[in-house]
Protein backbone atom coordinates (compact mmCIF):
# COMPACT_ATOMS: atom_id res chain seq x y z
CA UNK A 1 0.00 0.00 0.00
CA UNK A 2 1.26 3.71 -0.74
CA UNK A 3 0.02 6.72 1.26
CA UNK A 4 0.26 10.24 0.03
CA UNK A 5 -0.36 13.61 2.19
CA UNK A 6 -1.95 16.37 0.25
CA UNK A 7 -3.40 19.51 1.17
CA UNK A 8 -7.08 19.39 0.02
CA UNK A 9 -10.89 19.26 0.61
CA UNK A 10 -12.91 16.18 0.40
CA UNK A 11 -14.32 17.00 -2.96
CA UNK A 12 -10.87 18.19 -4.82
CA UNK A 13 -9.66 15.69 -7.62
CA UNK A 14 -6.30 13.85 -6.60
CA UNK A 15 -4.70 15.27 -9.61
CA UNK A 16 -4.58 19.04 -8.79
CA UNK A 17 -3.42 18.37 -5.47
CA UNK A 18 -0.45 19.80 -3.85
CA UNK A 19 1.65 18.23 -1.36
CA UNK A 20 2.24 19.08 2.15
CA UNK A 21 6.61 19.99 1.94
CA UNK A 22 5.29 22.22 -0.48
CA UNK A 23 2.60 23.79 0.71
CA UNK A 24 4.43 23.72 4.82
CA UNK A 25 7.56 25.83 2.25
CA UNK A 26 4.88 27.85 0.96
CA UNK A 27 3.49 28.83 4.27
CA UNK A 28 7.44 29.70 5.65
CA UNK A 29 7.97 32.06 2.65
CA UNK A 30 5.21 34.06 3.16
CA UNK A 31 5.72 34.53 6.73
CA UNK A 32 2.65 32.71 8.12
CA UNK A 33 4.72 30.98 10.31
CA UNK A 34 6.17 32.21 13.73
CA UNK A 35 9.89 31.75 14.48
CA UNK A 36 9.73 28.46 16.33
CA UNK A 37 7.62 27.02 13.31
CA UNK A 38 9.87 27.84 11.15
CA UNK A 39 13.29 26.81 13.20
CA UNK A 40 11.62 23.10 13.54
CA UNK A 41 10.34 23.29 9.85
CA UNK A 42 13.74 23.63 8.65
CA UNK A 43 15.13 21.40 11.30
CA UNK A 44 12.57 18.72 10.04
CA UNK A 45 13.68 19.48 6.21
CA UNK A 46 16.89 18.88 7.55
CA UNK A 47 16.23 15.31 8.65
CA UNK A 48 14.32 14.48 5.45
CA UNK A 49 17.68 15.77 3.28
CA UNK A 50 19.80 13.16 5.89
CA UNK A 51 17.37 10.08 6.03
CA UNK A 52 15.30 9.66 2.16
CA UNK A 53 17.13 9.35 -0.69
CA UNK A 54 15.96 12.13 -3.12
CA UNK A 55 14.46 10.94 -6.44
CA UNK A 56 16.50 12.56 -9.29
CA UNK A 57 13.86 15.05 -10.32
CA UNK A 58 16.89 17.72 -12.04
CA UNK A 59 17.33 15.16 -14.17
CA UNK A 60 13.74 16.16 -16.08
CA UNK A 61 13.08 12.98 -18.12
CA UNK A 62 9.67 12.75 -15.74
CA UNK A 63 6.44 14.48 -16.76
CA UNK A 64 5.63 17.37 -14.76
CA UNK A 65 3.09 16.13 -12.58
CA UNK A 66 4.65 12.93 -11.53
CA UNK A 67 4.29 12.57 -7.57
CA UNK A 68 5.62 10.93 -4.84
CA UNK A 69 3.54 8.72 -2.83
CA UNK A 70 5.47 6.89 0.41
CA UNK A 71 5.50 3.05 0.88
CA UNK A 72 3.11 2.73 4.24
CA UNK A 73 5.85 0.91 6.09
CA UNK A 74 8.35 3.71 5.83
CA UNK A 75 8.33 4.31 9.21
CA UNK A 76 9.91 7.85 10.33
CA UNK A 77 9.25 9.64 7.52
CA UNK A 78 5.70 8.84 7.63
CA UNK A 79 5.72 9.83 11.33
CA UNK A 80 7.95 12.83 10.36
CA UNK A 81 4.79 13.51 7.74
CA UNK A 82 1.98 13.26 10.48
CA UNK A 83 4.11 16.17 12.53
CA UNK A 84 4.04 18.51 8.82
CA UNK A 85 0.59 17.63 8.99
CA UNK A 86 -0.40 18.91 12.36
CA UNK A 87 1.61 22.02 11.75
CA UNK A 88 -0.25 22.97 8.50
CA UNK A 89 -3.89 22.06 10.07
CA UNK A 90 -2.63 24.25 13.59
CA UNK A 91 -2.66 26.78 10.69
CA UNK A 92 -6.04 26.24 9.04
CA UNK A 93 -4.98 24.32 6.18
CA UNK A 94 -7.15 21.22 5.38
CA UNK A 95 -4.77 17.87 4.38
CA UNK A 96 -6.39 14.80 3.71
CA UNK A 97 -4.29 11.42 3.33
CA UNK A 98 -4.74 9.54 -0.08
CA UNK A 99 -4.02 5.83 -0.24
CA UNK A 100 -3.78 3.29 -3.51
CA UNK A 101 -2.60 -0.25 -3.83
CA UNK A 102 -1.47 0.90 -7.23
CA UNK A 103 -0.90 4.96 -7.56
CA UNK A 104 0.21 5.23 -10.78
CA UNK A 105 3.18 4.09 -13.34
CA UNK A 106 6.27 3.81 -11.65
CA UNK A 107 8.95 6.19 -12.19
CA UNK A 108 11.11 6.05 -9.58
CA UNK A 109 10.95 3.44 -6.19
CA UNK A 110 13.73 3.44 -3.38
CA UNK A 111 12.56 1.81 0.29
CA UNK A 112 11.04 4.69 1.66
CA UNK A 113 8.98 5.95 -1.67
CA UNK A 114 8.27 5.93 -5.53
CA UNK A 115 7.43 8.65 -7.55
CA UNK A 116 4.73 7.82 -10.22
CA UNK A 117 2.63 9.47 -12.86
CA UNK A 118 -0.56 9.50 -11.71
CA UNK A 119 -3.54 7.43 -13.21
CA UNK A 120 -6.50 9.47 -13.66
CA UNK A 121 -8.46 7.25 -11.14
CA UNK A 122 -7.23 6.14 -8.12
Amino acid sequence: MFIRFVVARDADHHRSLTGIITEARLLRDNGSLDQFQVSWLEETYAWFNANLPVPPFSEGRWPKDAVTWFKDDAGESVKKMWEIVSLLKENGVPVRLLRSANPGKVLYEDSYQVVVEEWRIL
